[in-house]
This record gives structure tokens, C-alpha cells and sequence, in this order.
């Protein structure tokens, strides 16, 4: 399945507790549940642009040092602001031709 259907999922799913995060994580694989962490991430550094910043590492590089045992906690967390960086990334993503499938 697409990252942006992950995506989607995820925004209608929140807010979430750690339990329900980490059971929406486990229908993903280990690729998948990577990308929609650095989507998040890559979001919230983009919440007030229109396009991606110039320069900017579009990978999941930048959740490397992460445990995937963490990333239910993650979600819960930022709990509904997850949908605002997701916003922002599929904003700035299709405003500057990224295919977030790349991510």
C-alpha cells in the first residue's frame, strides 16, 4: 500500500494512545512504519512552509536513531498535531513534485 494511504489512515485515526498507535503500527512493515515516523518529523519542520525547504534530506535517515520500539510512543504523543505535520508534508510535498513514496 501507498505511504499516502498510511497517511491517511493515521489522520483519521488520531488522537491515539500508545495501545491503539502501536496497533495501527504493526499493519505496517518496518519500511512503512519508518516513513510514516520521518513523515511526522519532516511535517513538523515544514508546518508553516508551502513547498519543501531548499536542501532538505528527504529520507527516513533522519529517524535512524530511533528504536521502532518507540514509535507508537511517538505518535501518542504528539498526538493530534500528527495530523498537522502530515498536513504540512503532503502540502509541501505536492506543492514541490516529491513523491512521498520516495520517503
Amino acid at each position: 500500500m501507498s505511504i499516502y494511504n498510511h497517511i491517511d489512515t493515521l489522520k483519521n485515526l488520531v488522537p491515539l494512545n500508545q495501545s491503539q498507535a502501536d496497533a495501527f503500527l504493526v499493519s505496517l512493515s518496518g519500511k512503512e512504519q519508518k516513513q510514516i515516523i520521518a513523515a511526522i518529523y519532516i511535517g513538523r519542520d515544514h508546518l508553516h512552509n508551502q513547498e519543501i525547504s531548499d536542501g532538505y534530506a528527504m529520507d527516513t535517515g533522519m529517524v535512524d536513531h530511533i528504536s521502532n520500539d518507540e514509535y507508537g510512543r511517538i505518535i501518542s504523543e504528539k498526538n493530534t498535531a500528527v495530523k498537522q505535520y502530515l498536513d504540512a508534508l503532503t502540502r509541501c510535498a505536492d506543492n514541490s513534485g516529491f513523491d512521498l513514496n520516495k520517503l
